[in-house]
C-alpha cells in the first residue's frame, strides 16, 4: 500500500513539473502581448504584430479579419502578396488569405471592421524612426475616413526600416475563433525561415 501511495505521489510530482509556466495572462504557447488583443514576434530581420480586436466580432461569419503591422529591420527588401500569410488552427488545419473578389461577395462588415483597427496607435511609438508604407490587401465598399481608396493592392516591396499595417482576411476555421489560438505565418522570398505569431481570441 505504501509503496503504491509513493509512486503515486513520484508520478503526480512529475506530471506537475513539466507543465508549461505562465508568463502573466499569457500561455506559453502564445507570443508576447503588447495589448488585451495584440501579439507580437520581435527579431532582427522582421517585427511581426497580429491584433485580434476585431477578430473576436465574428464568431458567426465565414471570414474573420486579423489586424497586421510588419515592420522590415533587416532585410534589403521584402516582396509580400496574400500568399505570404497563411493561418493555422489548434488542429492544424491551414488556411490562406481571403481573396477580394471571395469577400465582396461573402462578408458584409469590411468597413465596420477597419473601424476597430488599434495597431496604429499601438505601434506609434515603435515604429516611430521607420516610414510607413501603403498596403491593402483586402477591399472596402467605401473610401476611410483618412481618403483611403476602396483599390486593393496585390503585392508590396517592403524596403528596410519600412513598415505596413493592414487587415487581412481567412476563412472561418473548423475550431470556431473565441477562446481558441492560432498561428499566423508570414513568408517571403527573401526570408529564409517563415515568422510566426502566435496569438489567441478572447
Amino acid at each position: 500500500m505504501r509503496r503504491s501511495l509513493l509512486a503515486a505521489s513520484i508520478l503526480l510530482a512529475a506530471s506537475c513539473a513539466t507543465r508549461q509556466p505562465m508568463t502573466g495572462q499569457v500561455a506559453a504557447d502564445v507570443d508576447r502581448k503588447l495589448s488585451t488583443f495584440a501579439f507580437i514576434e520581435e527579431g532582427k530581420l522582421a517585427t511581426f504584430i497580429v491584433d485580434a480586436r476585431a477578430t473576436q466580432y465574428r464568431e458567426k461569419e465565414s471570414y474573420f479579419p486579423v489586424e497586421i503591422a510588419l515592420a522590415n529591420r533587416g532585410v534589403k527588401q521584402l516582396s509580400l502578396t496574400r500568399e505570404s500569410f497563411t493561418l493555422t488552427d489548434e488542429s492544424g488545419n491551414r488556411y490562406p488569405c481571403a481573396s477580394p473578389k471571395e469577400l465582396l461577395a461573402n462578408y458584409e462588415f469590411l468597413d465596420f471592421d477597419r473601424n476597430l483597427a488599434e495597431l496604429t496607435e499601438i505601434v506609434f511609438n515603435r515604429f516611430g524612426a521607420m516610414t510607413a508604407y501603403p498596403s491593402k490587401f483586402s477591399p472596402t465598399r467605401r473610401p476611410s475616413r483618412s481618403g483611403e481608396s476602396t483599390l486593393v493592392t496585390d503585392s508590396v516591396q517592403l524596403p528596410k526600416f519600412g513598415y505596413i499595417l493592414d487587415m487581412l482576411y481567412f476563412p472561418k476555421p473548423g475550431t470556431g475563433l473565441v477562446g481558441h489560438k492560432f498561428e499566423l505565418a508570414l513568408s517571403a522570398p527573401e526570408l529564409t525561415d517563415p515568422i510566426f505569431v502566435k496569438f489567441e481570441v478572447k
